[in-house]
């Protein structure tokens, strides 16, 4: 994952933990998420902003993977009751045994994942039979919007068009449960695994 300075900063923004918590996940909580007594992983984990929302609902366990350790020590910092943070990739969940999660979470990181197909395969081996993946996440069109007009340099292998991602969630053993699309831009999906 390659993130510009810019990029960095943006992700610890008020208006970025707002649209988490307003926006993201209250649409996640639409489409169906519980928290309490669950078990639950969230790619991308950044500083843990989500983590302190997540962990505050009581689920059964909250981990956190990040790929970058500026973030995991900044997640560290909270000292977050019922909540373990990981150094990794979301297209390598190999540090976690089969059917250890009930749900896994991404927060608008995997765009940046260039291995996004592969993380199919990974949620698909850790859910829980009945199990979901729940993304909010940008499109190839609003990402190249952002970066021609910040100036930031996404990696075009890790960019997806809505339709390719949920081609790509069905063929690898996931149904639509839910979606919702703003302006083809940004997307909110939940899959189930069958």
């Amino acid at each position: 994952m390659k993130l510009c300075p810019r990029e960095f900063k943006a992700m610890q923004s008020g208006w970025r933990k707002w649209y988490i918590r307003k926006i993201e996940l209250a649409t996640f909580k639409k489409f169906g998420l519980r928290i309490e007594d669950r078990d639950i992983l969230e790619v991308g984990c950044g500083s843990g902003y989500a983590a302190s929302l997540l962990t505050a609902e009581a689920p059964r366990s909250y981990t956190g993977l990040d790929i970058m350790p500026e973030q995991l020590a900044l997640a560290l910092e909270r000292q977050l009751p019922r909540a373990r943070f990981v150094q990794g990739s979301a297209d390598d969940l190999s540090a976690f045994p089969d059917g250890s999660f009930d749900a896994v979470l991404d927060f608008c990181i995997l765009h940046h994942v260039e291995g996004w197909r592969t993380f199919f395969d990974e949620c698909r081996r850790v859910l829980k039979d009945g199990g979901c993946i729940y993304i909010a996440d940008l499109s190839r069109r609003c990402i190249h919007l952002v970066d021609a007009l910040l100036r930031w340099d996404h990696a075009e292998e890790a960019l997806f068009s809505f339709e390719e991602l949920e081609r790509e969630a069905k063929r690898r053993g996931f149904c639509t449960v839910k979606k919702a699309i703003d302006l083809g831009l940004e997307g909110y999906f939940c899959f189930r695994k069958e």
